[in-house]
């Protein structure tokens, strides 16, 4: 008699699971709404950085070889919920590697906006200006984007610059 009982609720579990609706991903998520329509407001290029500017090393990890900087007086948040700003990744021989980018916090994108000719002391646009997602926090490809959207984007964006620069101390610069 058990074993009858048994394998019937066996076959019900069994059916059960059969009859649920199989999705790739969790129904019960709720996310933002990513159907709903950005506008990217239209920024001009930041001047060029003088070499007299306050730069911040950020802080990726212990095994990074590049030394990346942030422009402190760069950092810009917009209406349209981008973070602006000029970061210098400059190589462990010390060649300086400018780019002005920009981050949306919402989309957990980035695009750069302009290349720096350290020669001429000039912006250089890109030839793709296309928004790229930069990853998760695990990811390892783009370190330095997911350190910077760690900073600027996690807990929602800086309400003012003091809490802009608190987490610029407390997450980038470790």
């Amino acid at each position: 008699m058990a074993k009858t009982v048994l394998v019937t609720l066996l076959l019900g579990v069994c059916a059960l699971a059969l009859a649920r609706k199989e999705t790739l991903y969790n129904e019960h998520y709720i996310g933002p709404d990513e159907n709903q329509a950005w506008e990217e407001q239209a920024v001009p290029l930041p001047a060029y950085p003088a070499g007299n500017q306050q730069w911040v090393d950020v802080y990726i990890n212990q095994t990074y070889s590049g030394h990346p900087k942030l422009l402190l007086n760069s950092i810009s948040i917009n209406p349209d919920r981008t973070v602006h700003y000029i970061l210098n990744q400059q190589s462990a021989q010390g060649i300086n590697n400018l780019s002005a980018e920009a981050i949306h916090c919402p989309t957990r994108r980035m695009k750069v906006f302009g290349f720096g000719d350290d020669v001429n002391k000039r912006w250089i646009q890109p030839r793709n200006g296309q928004w790229k997602v930069i990853g998760t926090s695990l990811n390892e490809l783009d370190r330095v984007r997911s350190v910077l959207y760690q900073t600027f984007c996690e807990d929602g964006l800086p309400r003012n610059h003091n809490e802009l620069m608190q987490r610029i101390t407390t997450r980038a610069m470790r």
